[in-house]
């Protein structure tokens, strides 16, 4: 199955090795039974770890935030949302800075 080349499952964080670390998994949108609101998205591999810059600029939806619409939140209250929720899941966008870290997570909303 090919996976998405921006978009990544979160299921927890660790702050090991003096820097912070999201566990994911990658995967891609699979289809959408008939009587569904959306295609789930279908995760592929082992969990990995991917380096997350500490002032990261986050948006999420429900179940995080209250709506649909991102809402800006601060990568502490993304950690603490992890910590209380861990495996969740949630789908988000992402995107590389020069160093290789998330600088952007953008939580897709899945209906």
């Amino acid at each position: 199955m090919p996976i998405a080349p921006d978009e990544i499952a979160v299921y927890r964080y660790t702050p090991e090795g003096g820097f912070l670390s999201l566990i994911v998994k990658y995967g891609n949108w699979g289809c959408a039974p008939k009587d569904s609101d959306g295609a789930p998205f279908e995760t592929v591999g082992k969990e990995t770890y991917m380096p997350m810059d500490q002032a990261a600029y986050i948006t999420v939806t429900n179940p995080i935030v209250a709506g649909t619409e991102n809402q800006h939140i601060g990568v502490q209250e993304f950690l603490d949302w992890l910590e209380a929720h861990p495996d969740s899941g949630l789908v988000f966008k992402y995107h590389l800075g020069a160093d290789g870290a998330i600088d952007r997570l953008d939580e897709e909303f899945t209906p």
